[in-house]
């Protein structure tokens, strides 16, 4: 009889187990589990012997926790405009829970994949990975809302808990609270009886204001962030104290800086001045804490304060997958803290597992570790999600240099550039590509298209620093030096990506590590 199994269907089959689990078990728990290159789904295969060892070696998957995924509430009001409506409702229930110690809930990107489709709660469920999901529906007419909401179980179907609210829109975050204090006694997990949902505004249009900001920012469009930073922006204006807006325009302003549409300086100490009002006015925002860290690390290099951050909104929210997302990926991978950063940002994916940021920070983790397969799999993962994300595709890229799959790399390198050719990083990255790939010529024509392209803008020296070491030009140091100078947020990955091994016996390499202190 033979010893292989060439599908994760048979792997599950012989260990009697969904697929999902034991691809889960190989992430986590190391199940031994090979790979064959190429294609967009490498094949896999398991030898029967190796996952008798693992079986006996492996310590017991622990009990799972109790587990909740929300899935968008329902409109009733009739119009698409009110959607914003219910689905900042169901929104914020999700981050209401996630303040709930020994629950496992399921992020908003994911829960809210499955919007309109028609699929069976037990197939929800599977793909999710969880127990039980909140389904629900939301009327809203004059200053009255309606919410109905219900908890099935996800593997039969079965009624959990079910109620009914007709409140005054004053009472949005009373409801909130009540949703949460049911699903937590419905699934026996100990819940103190202080308010999970603190009452931020007496004013709903300051609430309305919030949600339609948060809907628009999720867009991710330059039509849609400035119409969220009107609407943020409004509702500070409208009621000084609510803390929440505060706290999502200064993570406006970092993704701007980490995508090079602003420029670092200008923006950290602003969103930081934010960020620090949010946490005057509720110093319970797990978000604001996280945020804050992630300045204090990637923006100023200030570790320790980071930390101290990171660990109280950690406190807070433990089960929030953007906390810990920042933390592994923005300030444990940096420091080369590995073991921990994977165990969070593999944490972080299990509870999103449908976020292609997720799984491709989850990549560059990965890559930074040097697992280049692991890197591989979750940046496919994650173009497959998004088959436009770019930074997917230049992490995939990246990881399949690194195995000398140099056709293959290439072809990713170039999907990227096409996405964004006209962006001087994009060009850069291409000629740290060809380079990489041992394609001189080709990288010193992406070296000649980012001089032009450079020379019609402001200066981006991370972008140059790229575009040196592709041609392996020496102002790649000086390049770098003014980007640490300028706080580029990317430039705290230089301790362990291997793009800049061929710099590290040049002390002056060691000089930067110094600067940002990381060395």
């Amino acid at each position: 009889m033979s010893d292989r199994l060439d599908s994760w269907k048979d792997i599950a089959g012989y260990l009697g187990r969904e697929v999902r689990t034991v691809q889960r078990w190989e992430s986590e728990r190391g199940l031994p589990v090979h790979r064959l290159p190429g294609g967009d789904k490498p094949r896999v295969y398991a030898l029967k012997s190796e996952l008798g060892s693992w079986l006996q070696t492996s310590p017991p998957e622990p009990a799972a926790p109790p587990s909740v995924a929300v899935l968008p509430f329902s409109n009733l009001a009739g119009d698409k405009e009110s959607e914003y409506f219910s689905d900042g409702l169901a929104d914020d229930i999700i981050n209401a829970l996630t303040r709930i110690r020994g629950l496992r809930v399921t992020a908003r990107t994911s829960s809210f994949a499955f919007r309109g489709q028609e699929k069976d709660v037990r197939r929800i469920g599977e793909e999710l990975g969880v127990a039980s999901l909140l389904e629900g529906s939301v009327r809203r007419a004059g200053n009255r809302v309606r919410v109905s909401a219900q908890l099935v179980g996800a593997s039969d179907g079965f009624h959990i808990w079910s109620d009914t609210y007709d409140r005054s829109l004053t009472d949005i975050f009373a409801i909130q609270d009540e949703i949460a204090h049911s699903i937590a006694a419905a699934l026996r997990v100990r819940l103190t009886p202080e308010p999970v949902v603190p009452q931020y505004t007496d004013d709903p249009a300051v609430y309305d204001l919030w949600l339609k900001g948060r809907c628009a920012a999720a867009d991710w469009t330059p039509r849609g962030l400035a119409q969220a930073q009107e609407c943020f922006t409004a509702a500070m204006a409208r009621d000084p104290k609510f803390p929440l807006p505060y706290v999502a325009l200064a993570e406006m302003m970092l993704e701007g800086a980490w995508f090079g549409f602003v420029e670092p300086l200008r923006v950290a100490p602003r969103a930081k001045g934010l960020v620090l009002q949010a946490l005057a006015l509720d110093a319970g925002l797990a978000d604001g804490h996280a945020v804050l860290g992630s300045i204090e690390s990637s923006f100023e290099y200030q570790w320790e304060a980071a930390e101290r951050s990171f660990g109280r909104a950690l406190e807070i929210a433990p089960g929030s997958p953007s906390v810990l997302g920042r933390h592994g990926g923005y300030f444990l991978a940096p420091q080369r803290r590995f073991p921990q950063a994977l165990a969070e940002m593999r944490g972080a994916v299990s509870l999103d597992p449908l976020s292609p940021t997720l799984h491709t920070l989850l990549g560059l983790v990965l890559l930074l570790a040097r697992d280049y397969p692991g890197a591989e799999r979750h940046c496919r993962k994650a173009a497959q999600l998004v088959s436009s994300h770019w930074a997917a595709r230049w992490f995939l890229g990246t990881a399949l240099a690194a195995q000398g799959r140099g056709d293959e790399a290439a072809a990713e390198f170039r999907f990227g550039y096409e996405l964004l050719r006209s962006v001087p990083l994009t060009i850069a990255a291409m000629c740290v590509a060809y380079g990489l790939l041992g394609r001189t010529e080709e990288a010193r024509q992406s070296f000649d298209e980012f001089e032009v392209m450079s020379k019609a803008g402001p200066e981006m020296p991370f972008a140059a620093a790229w575009a040196y070491l592709g041609v392996g030009d020496d102002r790649v140091f000086s390049a770098l030096d003014k980007a640490i100078d300028a706080r580029v947020p990317g430039v705290t990955y230089l301790p362990s990506l291997f793009i800049y091994d061929r710099l590290r016996p040049d002390p002056r390499f060691g000089k930067l590590l110094e600067k940002m202190r990381l060395d």
